[in-house]
């Protein structure tokens, strides 16, 4: 606490005066302003004009045939597609075939073979007597003439 006599002379004060900045905000307050007039004046400018009917027209025309280009670029793609799944779809069918077919013929000489086996193991009184070649035909029977 600091003690201050009533009667005493008051004590000296000491003002300081700083000055900063200068004018640097004036300035930049100024440069902000005359952008803000350029642009508004520009947005009047622009906004005025109105295009047109035929430049309407025109943008109109534009957009169709940007549109119908981009169909039929996506109609391109989605025919690519559909023929690049057809080709697989097509060789896959053939690679099917093709180990069907080489299935098959090996189940085929397969059979041949075991038949011939077979074949071989049982010559006996089962075949035709002119098919074995161990005995003998039988003679010739005469035919009676009318």
């Amino acid at each position: 606490m600091t003690y201050v006599d009533p009667q005493g002379p008051p004590p000296e004060q000491v003002v300081h005066v700083r000055r900063e900045g200068g004018a640097t905000g004036w300035f930049v307050a100024g440069a902000v302003a005359i952008v803000a007039v350029v642009a508004i004046a520009f947005m009047l400018t622009v906004g005025a004009r109105t295009p047109s009917q035929d430049q309407i027209a025109q943008a109109q025309e534009q957009g169709r045939v940007v549109g119908n280009l981009e169909g039929a670029q996506t109609g391109a793609a989605q025919a690519t597609i559909v023929a690049q799944q057809a080709a697989r779809d097509a060789s896959a069918a053939a690679d099917s075939a093709r180990r069907s077919t080489e299935a098959t013929a090996a189940n085929a000489a397969q059979a041949a073979h075991d038949a011939a086996d077979r074949t071989a193991l049982s010559r006996d009184d089962t075949l035709a007597p002119s098919a074995d070649p161990n005995i003998n035909p039988p003679p010739a029977q005469p035919q009676p003439v009318n």
